[in-house]
């Protein structure tokens, strides 16, 4: 009997506690949640990678109730599997994306937020620095105006920026002293062509597989950039109507439309042949490689030279198994014997725009926090951490660049005519005929005068293509504007002039559409007189 009275007195006791704990948890207070901000990037460099990690821990540190989950996907499968998260609506709350992918004036709208409110607005985190007080815009060494930053159609400023970028030629300084006997590159545009012809003589000497420059598809469109542009800035005045000693879009694309410019221009022709000689001192069947693979013949020691950006330049050092030197392409100038009569000089940097941009998804559920995120990793001490690990150059004033990275700052000392080049042309889709049938120009069989035949012959259908693109995107621009002065004129009786910037877009919008129709007429009319 006493044993079973002492076992019910347990069961009892023990019912008793179970039944106060879960009363204390009940009542007890709720523990707070840690907010998830989750970021996607393609950054596969581990300098990089490890750069925003360390920003992400740091911002936890001083936010303990967030978390930074980072999501690195490859560039190659990128931008299909945003595209998918962001239509399924799984995508996550901060998204890279640079506008020279294309149609970010067909995905702003749709799926990312604007912050032109938020960057007017102070960066808390730059408390207690020289930029504190200053609009979080302003503290970016661009103002945040490059088209990563700034939509000009949409006229909103869309995503931070957290680098700045600039292009050179990095090379083996072990293999160049080896054919040449010193390692220092070339200076002019002679001397780079002497150079090619050494790396073919001391290949065909050793017997081995090696060519000047390491070269791909993608690559070859870094080198065509800045020939095009260096090249084409003799003709360059001519078409900047409006004196800003630059050139923007609609004056290159204008251009294009009334024939003030084409690949048969002296100046672009003789760009092209430029391009030919680095395209012709590549290593055979570039044109259908990946960056991957022209970086790889730099690494083993079976290519000089190759065309990077300074993103690549960490990770270089890192795998690289000699030294690696750099410096930038020395287009001909105004004493070159062939080209020095459409050659200003060399082409500086010009003004450098800041990169590497973070959108706001709309669908985010945590938009307040994920842009306090950006807002550190933009501020004074964000920037600096990213830049002291990732070995890149800042976008933040006041932000130092490391010993490193000090060698790729922005070169001045020369000529540059704005942004625009005449290998992009009027656009997306005529930059990526361009690539498509540059072969034409490379090879034995290869020559300048098929190229151009090729751009004369098709080139206007693709240059359409991006007009109207162009002029589609515009129209939405400018009809919002239409939307907002006639609520205006309802609600306050007042018929005010649309802002400048509005009324010029609608103004360049039919004035392109007038020299479309004109250039379609001209079209026209000589193809009937062709025929018989």
């Amino acid at each position: 009997m006493k044993l079973k009275h002492a076992g019910i007195a347990v069961l009892a006791l023990g019912y008793l506690a179970a039944a106060v704990l879960a009363w204390r948890h009940a009542h007890a207070p709720e523990a707070k949640q840690k907010v998830t901000v989750r970021l996607s990037h393609w950054q596969l460099e581990g300098t990089v990678r490890e750069g925003i990690e360390a920003v992400a821990r740091r911002y936890e540190q001083l936010n303990p109730d967030v978390k930074v989950e980072i999501l690195v996907v490859p560039d190659t499968i990128y931008r299909q599997w945003m595209r998918t998260q962001l239509v399924g609506g799984t995508a996550p709350d901060l998204i890279e994306y640079t506008m020279y992918w294309g149609r970010i004036e067909e995905l702003a709208p749709r799926y990312f937020q604007p912050i032109s409110r938020q960057v007017a607005q102070p960066n808390p985190y730059n408390k207690g620095t020289p930029l504190e007080g200053r609009a979080w815009r302003d503290t970016f060494l661009d103002n945040m105006t490059g088209p990563d930053g700034y939509n000009t159609l949409m006229r909103d400023y869309y995503a931070p920026t957290i680098a700045m970028f600039t292009m050179r030629l990095f090379y083996n300084r072990t293999l160049l002293r080896e054919i040449t006997g010193s390692d220092q590159p070339p200076q002019t545009w002679r001397e780079f062509l002497g150079l090619c012809e050494a790396v073919r003589a001391y290949a065909k000497a050793k017997e081995q597989t090696l060519s000047t420059i390491g070269n791909s598809w993608d690559n070859s469109w870094w080198i065509a950039e800045p020939v095009t542009h260096g090249m084409g800035s003799h003709h360059s005045p001519k078409l900047d109507h409006d004196h800003t000693l630059s050139l923007s879009y609609w004056e290159i694309a204008l251009g294009w439309e009334r024939g003030e410019w084409s690949y048969r221009t002296p100046e672009l022709a003789n760009g092209l042949k430029v391009f030919r000689e680095l395209g012709n001192a590549s290593q055979p069947g570039f044109i259908q490689m990946k960056r991957d693979v022209a970086m790889l013949d730099f690494l083993r020691g079976h290519a000089l030279i190759l065309c990077a950006g300074s993103w690549d330049a960490s990770s270089l050092r890192r795998e690289a198994p000699f030294e690696v030197g750099a410096f930038r392409l020395p287009l001909p100038d105004a004493a070159d014997p062939e080209f020095g009569k459409t050659s200003l000089g060399p082409l500086s940097d010009g003004s450098v725009q800041t990169g590497t941009s973070f959108y706001l998804n709309k669908a985010s559920a945590h938009s307040e926090e994920a842009l306090d995120f950006m807002r550190f990793l933009t501020s004074v001490e964000g920037n600096q951490i990213f830049v002291d690990v990732s070995q890149w150059l800042p976008a933040i004033r006041g932000v130092k660049p490391t010993e490193f990275s000090k060698r790729f700052l922005p070169f001045y000392d020369g000529y540059n005519w704005g942004s625009q080049s005449y290998f992009s042309g009027t656009g997306s889709e005529l930059r990526m005929f361009f690539l498509q049938e540059m072969h034409r120009m490379f090879g034995p069989n290869g020559s300048v005068e098929a190229f151009q035949k090729e751009m004369e012959t098709r080139g206007p259908e693709y240059a359409d293509r991006d007009l109207h693109a162009h002029l589609r995107d515009s129209r939405v621009a400018f009809n919002t504007d239409d939307v907002t002065a006639t609520a205006r004129l309802r609600a306050t009786g007042e018929a005010d002039r649309l802002p400048a910037s509005p009324a010029l877009l609608e103004g360049k919008y039919y004035q392109t559409r007038r020299e479309m129709e004109a250039a379609a007429q001209r079209a026209e009319k000589t193809n009937g007189e062709a025929k018989p």
